[in-house]
């Protein structure tokens, strides 16, 4: 099997947050539309992830049991460590959010405070609640003080460049009983763009006494996360789109760490995870699954060495034989692809897929 020669002089201790011990430091960041239960499953069948976190739900669906608010939070035995991220502008809604989710056995929240997205800060959630950090203080008091569960809170370092109050924030939800901080390195006015300012993860870090911090942002590779950890010195790494790109980078930090190679991705594996992948999101979706798997065939495509005109078909899936016909195709073919650029790195006009 193939490797690659990352080395890491990174010490691995413990990772504890709140209550809960944790596998590794290396965390599966939210990501609307992507981090569901099928890709999670998938994910820890590889090996290495510790801590996954939802998708986000909206606090006030979930306490309606709006059944899109249920999908999200669907879990399984095996789907373990789980945090459920909710977001909401009002207080009151996230408390009960987070008792609901206690009162039905999970195990960890996570509160929202760094989506960038205008549907979520326009009505007052998501990185919108950094502008007010009394306000932010007093909603977060409320949920530790309503659980008996870690909470634990994910935000950018500010609003914008001139409101960078993740520092501050960090260093009050410490005292209030937070469990644990993750800093996406970009500013709401960033959204996904630019650098991940790793001086202000760092800064984060030197505003806390003891409570972990988890960095975040453009971790695409081993080296990628063991520099963010040596630079800003965060006790953990949340993997975002990382994850869609590589889904066996957790598998290479565990090895890296370790002492040993990290192990790259057989063909044999390549095409097992994608059969894997779509299996476990048939159990939960049914034919509806086709729709919901085209999205992840732009970011897949390079790592599992799909030929380029067979990732195409992969976004045009219309039922479950389709899918298995193109992927003995691709089972076929697979190692052959010419570019190794992800599809959803490079900006296109959008295709026939409506529901992307």
């Amino acid at each position: 099997m193939a490797t690659s020669s990352v080395t890491s002089d990174v010490k691995t201790s413990q990772f504890v947050v709140g209550s809960r011990v944790l596998p590794t430091q290396f965390c599966l960041a939210p990501l609307a539309g992507y981090t569901h239960l099928a890709f999670r499953r998938a994910l820890r069948e590889l090996g290495g992830l510790g801590l996954a976190t939802t998708d986000l739900v909206q606090a006030t669906m979930l306490i309606s049991q709006r059944p899109k608010s249920l999908e999200l939070i669907a879990t399984s035995p095996e789907d373990r460590p789980l945090s459920v991220q909710i977001f909401s502008g009002l207080p009151q809604e996230l408390v009960a959010a987070a008792v609901w989710l206690q009162e039905h056995g999970y195990e960890g929240i996570d509160i929202n405070m760094g989506c960038p997205m205008a549907k979520v800060t326009g009505s007052g959630g998501g990185a919108r609640l950094m502008c007010d950090t009394s306000g932010a203080c007093g909603t977060v008091e409320a949920v530790v003080n309503a659980v008996d569960v870690p909470v634990t809170v994910k935000m950018r370092l500010g609003w914008d460049q001139q409101q960078r109050t993740a520092p501050a924030l960090a260093r009050e939800f410490e005292q209030l009983g937070v469990a644990a901080v993750t800093i996406h390195g970009r500013t709401r006015q960033q959204g996904f763009h630019g650098e991940v300012q790793l001086d202000g993860i760092a800064e984060v870090v030197a505003a806390v006494d003891e409570m972990p911090v988890i960095g975040n942002g453009d971790v695409r590779t081993p080296e990628d996360a063991l520099h963010m950890q040596q630079v800003t010195g965060c006790a953990g790494i949340a993997i975002g789109r990382g994850a869609l790109l590589d889904p066996w980078l957790f598998r290479k930090l565990q090895d890296v760490l370790h002492g040993q190679p990290a192990r790259m991705p057989t063909n044999d594996e390549r095409h097992a995870f994608l059969l894997r992948h779509f299996e476990l999101m048939t159990e939960q979706h049914a034919e509806y699954s086709c729709f919901l798997f085209r999205k992840f065939a732009a970011w897949y495509g390079a790592t599992l060495e799909i030929p380029e005109d067979l990732e195409d078909r992969l976004r045009r899936i219309e039922s479950v034989p389709h899918f298995h016909e193109l992927a003995a195709e691709i089972r076929e073919r697979i190692g052959t692809r010419t570019s190794p650029i992800p599809t959803a790195l490079i900006r296109v006009p959008n295709g026939p897929v409506e529901r992307w």
